[in-house]
């Protein structure tokens, strides 16, 4: 198979719930879940410090960050499953400024469910919109609806920090 470039990766548009893997019963977080692709969202909840906040009319992007990932100060291994035994590993930011112009601009803001468990401080991509991105792993969780709330979907991080347009 022939070398892709980085905008060439197959990123894909996906259901929200298979994107971040709701579409198997699951009780617990799957670690070994290395899916990837967008998703467009009505509203996610995003929990870190102990906070709690609704973010509406969002663009989710699911990458994976490599378990053994190395440790840069600005920037994140995004790694891509291609085939069984075939994968590639690409930068968050090169990622970004490769995709971000591809994806769709109809979107309040950008939330990356990624890991981030080196804390790595991201630098702004060339974007109209706010991009939020964590500090520390990601779970997603979904809360089944209620009589006064439909299923919302939620994504845990330590923190959330918010690169501006």
């Amino acid at each position: 198979m022939a070398s892709l470039t980085i905008a060439e990766l197959p990123f894909h548009e996906r259901p929200a719930l298979e994107l971040l893997h709701f579409d198997e019963d699951r009780d617990e977080v799957d670690h070994d879940y290395a899916g990837y692709g967008w998703a467009r969202v009505d509203h996610v909840w995003l929990r870190g410090d102990d906070v709690v906040r609704p973010v509406d009319d969002v663009l989710v992007l699911g990458l994976h960050s490599p378990d053994d990932g190395q440790a840069f100060a600005e920037d994140i291994e995004v790694e891509f499953e291609l085939a069984p035994g075939r994968s590639v590993i690409v930068m968050a930011t090169q990622f970004l400024e490769a995709w971000l112009p591809k994806l769709p601009r109809d979107r309040k803001a950008i939330v990356l469910a990624i890991c981030n468990p080196h804390r790595a401080v991201l630098r702004s991509p060339t974007s109209t919109i706010p991009i939020l991105y964590p500090l520390g792993d990601v779970t997603s969780w979904l809360e089944l609806p209620t009589e006064d709330h439909d299923a919302r979907i939620h994504l845990e991080a330590e923190t959330w920090c918010t690169l501006q347009a």
